[in-house]
């Protein structure tokens, strides 16, 4: 039963879009397989990962510890958080040929 639950806390997981090579999803699933398998060794407690992946999926923290707006938009660079939620989301852009220039010529 709970590698029932298990898995399909797996299939809620959202894509890592950051991270083309190593997908979190990816090693769940070998997680999940090996535990199949019967391969425990080295292995953390099953109950206790589905617990943290239930308070993660359900955003357990952001609800108790909630962030203010006045860090979220710094005087400096109000929107710097912003624009790093959206690259999280969207996952990294290409660079544009200006900022290749820039760095070469800066090194």
């Amino acid at each position: 039963m709970s590698l029932k639950r298990y898995a399909s806390l797996i299939d809620a997981w959202p894509k890592d879009t950051l991270k083309r090579q190593v997908d979190f999803k990816t090693l769940l699933k070998d997680d999940l397989a090996a535990r199949q398998r019967g391969e425990t060794e080295g292995i953390p407690r099953l109950e206790l990962q589905i617990k943290s992946m239930e308070e993660l999926l359900d955003s357990r923290y952001g609800k108790s510890y909630p962030v203010s707006n006045k860090i979220m938009k710094p005087a400096g660079k109000p929107d710097y958080y912003a624009l790093l939620t959206k690259e999280i989301e969207n996952g990294p852009v290409e660079p544009t040929l200006w900022q290749k220039v820039k760095v070469f010529i800066s090194n």
